[in-house]
């Protein structure tokens, strides 16, 4: 039987990720020591504080029954209590918090919840991948917002076409930005909200690297004057807390716009493990004594990467936040040729600009998510590369 697949999966490239991986192993099989800085997947242990907690919780037999599909109320209450420390924002658990099987999936699915074919969807260019998903899926058109660097890589609301804010009913932003590492102020988070409100358009934040920031605490949206009418904001534990493998997020905002997301699961998926919630609850309520050391890791190992590519001739400007590097290779080349050059002259994998979108070419993204003295062996491998033979 000859099976047809449909066509919206067949609009779907290969995950550039997954393409990642299969490269990686495929040049470790041929013997090679491969650095791979091309995928953000944190090297640095779950807190043994967090994985203690789990490991009670899994005992608990009521712990092994379906679980509620908003998530538990122990861990929606903590991420009320953690907003409320870190924003002054209150949320009530039971309307304006839920619970999700990492923020990846969230937001794969917010389309399905706000949009109908033929609307306009707004992602910018360069982005993280999973934007899309949920566009393409519900039969919303696409209408990507460049992120440039002379703006900071921030969108340009004024040049998005009247034609598109017409039809748009759904915004993705991300910051502190994958792949650039830029972030953004509770200023452009005012100008983003009076547009929103005034082109009836949904902000959906994802706020999955807001506390790995660099300088000042990441701003929320939904500190704005406004935000709630308009926006939700999705969090992770994977990066502040690494626990990337245990799969758990959570959406915080507009109360309408989170209970339509959890209506929409609840036909989808059953919740994630409450032992693992219960761990994440933990986490969220000493999350002053877990994260800070987490955070200045990442700022102390930028801070190392980005001045030994700032020695050899890369150019771009320090990330705000998140894991990433973002930079322009020393000569004019593609993204592609600048990943390839690296991977066959210095043994390392790194992700081209290009796959995260048109205006991501000439830029090359390095993850910090690799253990120190990898990093630094990375960085002597970068020192040691002659570009001029790319040329």
């Amino acid at each position: 039987m000859n099976i047809e697949l449909s066509d919206k999966l067949k609009s779907f490239p290969p995950f550039l990720f997954e393409e990642l991986y299969r490269k990686e192993r495929a040049e470790r099989a041929k013997g090679r020591d491969i650095i791979s800085l091309a995928v953000g997947d944190p090297d640095l242990p779950t807190d043994r504080r967090i994985v203690a907690e789990a490991l009670r919780e899994i005992k608990k037999g009521p712990n092994h029954r379906y679980p509620n599909t908003k998530g538990n109320e122990r861990l929606r209450k903590a991420a009320a209590a953690w907003h409320k420390r870190r924003h002054g924002l209150t949320f009530h658990p039971n309307d304006e918090v839920s619970i999700l099987i990492g923020s990846k999936e969230g937001i794969a699915h917010l389309p399905f919840a706000v949009m109908n074919p033929g609307d306009y969807c707004l992602i910018p260019d360069p982005t993280y991948p999973t934007y899309r998903t949920g566009a393409i899926l519900s039969g919303g058109r696409i209408h990507d917002v460049p992120l440039l660097e002379k703006n900071g890589f921030l969108p340009d609301l004024g040049r998005i076409p009247k034609k598109v804010t017409e039809r748009a009913k759904l915004f993705f932003l991300n910051y502190p930005n994958n792949p650039t590492g830029a972030g953004a102020d509770l200023h452009f988070y005012k100008d983003l909200v009076k547009w929103a409100k005034k082109n009836e358009v949904v902000i959906a934040q994802d706020a999955a690297y807001c506390d790995i920031y660099f300088g000042e605490p990441a701003p929320s949206i939904l500190q704005a004057p406004g935000a709630r009418d308009v926006a939700v904001e999705f969090y992770s534990s994977s990066k502040t807390y690494c626990m990337a493998g245990w799969r758990i997020g959570w959406v915080v905002g507009n109360g309408p716009l989170v209970r339509a997301l959890n209506q929409l699961k609840e036909n989808i998926d059953s919740g994630p493990f409450n032992a693992i919630q219960n761990a994440v609850a933990y986490g969220l309520d000493n999350h002053e004594k877990i994260v800070p050391p987490i955070r200045e890791r990442f700022k102390r190992r930028a801070e190392e990467f980005c001045a030994a590519l700032h020695s050899t001739g890369w150019k771009f400007p320090d990330p705000q936040g998140s894991c990433f590097v973002w930079a322009r290779p020393p000569c004019a080349c593609s993204s592609l040729e600048a990943v390839y050059f690296m991977l066959e002259q210095a043994s390392m994998l790194t992700a081209p600009g290009s796959g995260f979108g048109k205006y991501g070419e000439g830029f090359v993204r390095f993850s910090l998510t690799e253990p120190d003295a990898r990093l630094r062996e990375a960085a002597r491998r970068i020192k040691a590369l002659d570009w001029t033979k790319l040329k």
